[in-house]
């Protein structure tokens, strides 16, 4: 008898149900997160092998502006342990309605020049391809408009079983205005 290798496939990160959508929606601040795991399609193709990777939309339909930033996620399994996030250094500027930017201009590349939020518990993810083109831009998202983009995080389908990811939003002085919860288990890929 031959013996084989056996590679398991890695895991990807669903709800407790299973699903690969998860939403939250906070009705006294009009914010509404929604978080799509396993829809990477794009390069390098082997991304969610090595990091955990989650598309977010942020909808902000109340009246006052709120952060995105890098330092407000943590990720947690379980155990109590932090993944942290990969930060590939995305921003955005507020647009004018005659179509300027603001005066001050963000550098995706080589400059990261926006508030990183309450800490500094992430880290500088120096990716090419795809992923700070993709990734979700840090900024001041103002009422009435939403983003997109993917979040990168350390890999936690290969060490837990469960994580939870809290995003602390507030307004662009650091004043709390919700957290999102979002509850994780780790599936076969």
């Amino acid at each position: 008898m031959l013996a084989t290798a056996c590679t398991r496939a890695p895991g990807v990160l669903v709800s407790p149900e299973g699903e690969h959508r998860l939403s939250v929606h906070d009705d006294a601040t009009g914010i509404t997160v929604v978080l799509t795991t396993g829809v990477w399609d794009a390069e390098p193709k082997q991304l969610p092998n090595n990091v955990a990777v989650v598309h977010v939309l942020v909808a902000n339909l109340g009246p006052q502006p709120i952060l995105l930033a890098p330092g407000d996620l943590e990720l947690r399994d379980t155990r109590g342990f932090r993944y942290a996030l990969l930060d590939a250094g995305a921003s955005f500027d507020a647009v004018d309605a005659d179509g300027a930017a603001s005066a001050q201009r963000y550098d995706r590349e080589l400059e990261r020049s926006y508030d990183p939020g309450r800490s500094m518990n992430f880290e500088p993810f120096a990716a090419g391809d795809d992923v700070p083109r993709l990734a979700l831009p840090w900024g001041t998202l103002a009422p009435g408009t939403q983003m997109r983009g993917f979040l990168y995080f350390e890999p936690v389908t290969r060490t837990a079983n469960e994580a939870v990811l809290r995003w602390h939003l507030g307004d662009p002085q650091h004043q709390p205005l919700f957290d999102a919860v979002f509850e994780f288990r780790v599936a076969d890929g």
